[in-house]
């Protein structure tokens, strides 16, 4: 979309989509640390003499001030959204010195620049961060795409420190512009002060949807920058209760406040998706009209790419059910998986798909599509929320609801094969769980309109059969298979086949740390590793510490080894947030205890449970042949949303996990035995 000149009224402004999609980062006056450097915002009296906050009084810090200022304008021939962010929170609590490292995450069509930071000692004393020690990180790299963050740590953190950071981001491009950034109020701790300005041309109309906002109506003013006028929309929140990671919680985007803005019309442009002049958001149908538009352009482009790339994958197979099955494979896991959760009706073009093996969240359903229908098979796009967005507001229509795209086979039953190639080792036709029940928009040639996905009838689960050998020295031999299936197994395919199996072996290494700390892998093998529809087993010889106590002539031996509850995973905090649980618990332990020579299993432990709204965990042991005892862990949590005020239950049930799992299996000396001490 070009900007020309202005023109009389009456005529047309045509906006062409080369010249919005590019950009020069603007520059940051006053903000390189010269003498022009802009001041920073006062630091109130308040804030200094500040200790704790009435509303969260075990709070280990607060962010006294997150705020951002965004003001859409035209550099050149572009037109550029600058957002300027500023955060200050002051340390509380020793727990809050983890405020002291700082991650500025990339986005695409964006630049960070002009970071700035310092800490505030108690006693007044400035200590900026130097600009050497802000780095710019590689997190992800492929062939053709990159993912960075930059990253910095504050200096003197200490209880009663304050820490701010501003910085600019410079989002170029038609998508910047269509959807502005959105804006969370809230943050890991109670925030005082929340705020997000946007100022917007006069030609342009957003919709503003601010979910859970005490005013969702935002103030407006008169705005001027250079040659542009509009006005600048502003909208606040004080004491904003903290959004923390925490077991089971919904996404951020369903419970916490947020604003969302997303372009309705901008007077005098031709918009070609649409072909009709200023409107463009107006309802759902011009949402998939705008994105259909788009990605048609990807899907009918490379098409003799798509035909050889086709034949290759489908080379020797007859059927044509196979055929499909591997175009899925090969698009699965051929291509490096760039994950994102924001969707722009914006894809990559397929042979540049196919030269960098990379693809994100909507390269892949686009892809794919192209390549199903390269062998007639009538293969259809539904956008998606997933369980990471949380659900779809069918009054807001948008893109940027949604955080992927799939595709439908239609079936002559009328239902559809849905296949979510973002998914990597997913069988084939398998439902994720994000995609289960979930709202979508579904595309056609023809038209499009909102659907919800069918419920997932998947069966998920973890089976871990260990049998337990103490020895005299402390040390346990093990022996594990651990078992998975349904989205257990695709997860651990995730980490595992991928890669050589030196990096397996790490892998497995690292995670049984984790599951039993003090336990050394000695030996494993895989079995239906690349059988996606099989569970997947991995068969294990392990050495663990720390499994057996000493009790006069008693061996204790913990009748729960790998993935047990040591510590409540819930926060004794107030929680104001439901509970969700959006792929099903089905968690089954089996030990055997085996006792050394001479020593034989006294009474089985005695048969426990823990339940609460959302589950049970049930315990049971029982005696078996040459003196051993089999124990078994069962934990059922089926998937279901539960309210906040069913969480001392919750947190009571998994106190009772936490016991359950401290239980030990006593082995005594057999009469005229010896303990071998």
């Amino acid at each position: 979309m070009t900007r020309r000149t202005p023109v009389p009224p009456g005529r047309v402004l045509l906006l062409s989509l080369a010249l919005l999609l590019g950009g020069a980062p603007s520059a940051l006056p006053g903000r390189d640390g010269g003498k022009d450097a802009a001041p920073w915002p006062d630091i109130t009296e308040q804030e200094r003499a500040l200790t704790s906050v009435p509303q969260d009084p075990d709070a280990d810090a607060v962010i006294l001030q997150h705020t951002r200022d965004g003001k859409i304008v035209q550099e050149g021939k572009y037109y550029v959204n600058v957002l300027d962010y500023h955060w200050r929170l002051k340390v509380l609590r020793e727990r809050g010195k983890r405020y002291a490292e700082v991650h500025i995450p990339s986005y695409k069509s964006s630049r960070v620049e002009g970071i700035e930071a310092r800490s505030i000692r108690p006693d007044g004393t400035v200590v900026p961060v130097a600009k050497d020690q802000i780095f710019e990180k590689l997190v992800q790299k492929g062939r053709g795409y990159k993912v960075t963050e930059h990253v910095f740590n504050f200096p003197g953190v200490e209880p009663g420190a304050i820490l701010e950071y501003r910085f600019r981001r410079h989002r170029a491009g038609l998508f910047a512009l269509v959807y502005i950034e959105p804006w969370d109020f809230a943050g890991p701790e109670i925030t005082l002060v929340s705020r997000v300005t946007q100022a917007l041309p006069g030609d342009a109309s957003y919709r503003v949807l601010c979910n859970r906002c005490p005013h969702p109506v935002p103030t407006e003013e008169d705005w001027i920058d250079g040659k542009t006028i509009g006005k600048r929309l502003t909208l606040g929140m004080k004491n904003v209760p903290a959004y923390r990671e925490e077991l089971m919680m919904p996404p951020r985007e369903e419970v916490s406040p947020r604003v969302e803005m997303v372009l309705v019309a901008w007077k005098n442009v031709l918009w070609e998706p649409l072909d009709r002049v200023s409107s463009l958001f107006t309802d759902w149908i011009s949402v998939g009209t705008f994105a259909r538009y788009f990605y048609q352009k990807v899907y009918r482009l490379d098409d003799v790419a798509v035909k050889q790339a086709v034949a290759s994958w489908t080379k020797g197979i007859p059927d044509r059910n196979d055929q499909m099955k591997a175009i899925f494979r090969h698009v699965q896991e051929d291509f490096r998986y760039v994950p994102s959760d924001d969707v722009y009706g914006q894809a990559s073009s397929i042979a540049s798909m196919i030269k960098a093996k990379a693809a994100d969240n909507e390269d892949k359903g686009i892809l794919l599509m192209a390549a199903l229908r390269s062998m007639g098979v009538r293969a259809q796009l539904a956008l998606v929320v997933g369980r990471r967005k949380g659900r779809l507001n069918a009054a807001y229509p948008s893109l940027s609801q949604f955080s992927h795209v799939i595709v439908a086979v239609p079936q002559p039953d009328g239902s559809a094969l849905w296949l979510d190639p973002t998914v990597t080792y997913a069988p084939f036709g398998f439902m994720p769980s994000q995609d289960s029940g979930a709202g979508a928009l579904y595309i056609t040639d023809e038209g499009s309109a909102l659907i919800n996905l069918p419920i997932k009838t998947e069966t998920n689960g973890t089976r871990f059969a260990i049998t337990a050998r103490p020895g005299s020295g402390g040390m346990t031999e093990l022996d594990v298979v651990a078992e998975y299936e349904g989205e257990d197994a695709i997860a651990m395919r995730q980490e595992i086949v991928p890669v050589a199996e030196a990096a397996r072996t790490t892998f497995l290494e690292g995670w049984l740390r984790e599951a039993r700390p003090g336990a050394a892998l000695r030996s494993h093998e895989f079995e239906n590793l690349e059988s996606l529809d099989k569970p997947l087993r991995i068969k294990m010889t392990v050495e663990a510490s720390g499994l057996v106590t000493r009790a006069d002539d008693l061996m204790l031996v913990r009748a729960c080894i790998l993935e047990c509850r040591d510590v409540n995973p819930l926060s004794n905090q107030d929680r104001r947030y439901p509970f969700y649980v959006d792929l099903d618990w089905n968690e089954r332990q089996t030990v055997t205890v085996m006792p050394p020579a001479e020593m034989k299993a006294a009474r089985p432990p005695a048969a426990a449970a823990a339940k609460s709204a959302i589950g049970a965990l049930f315990f049971t042991c029982a005696s078996q042949a040459e003196g051993a005892v089999r124990c078994e862990r069962l934990l059922m949590v089926p998937r279901n949303h539960w309210p906040a005020d069913k969480g001392a239950g919750i947190r009571a049930m998994f106190d009772s996990i936490v016991e359950i799992d401290r239980t030990n299996v006593a082995l005594q000396l057999v009469e005229g035995g010896s303990s071998g001490r």
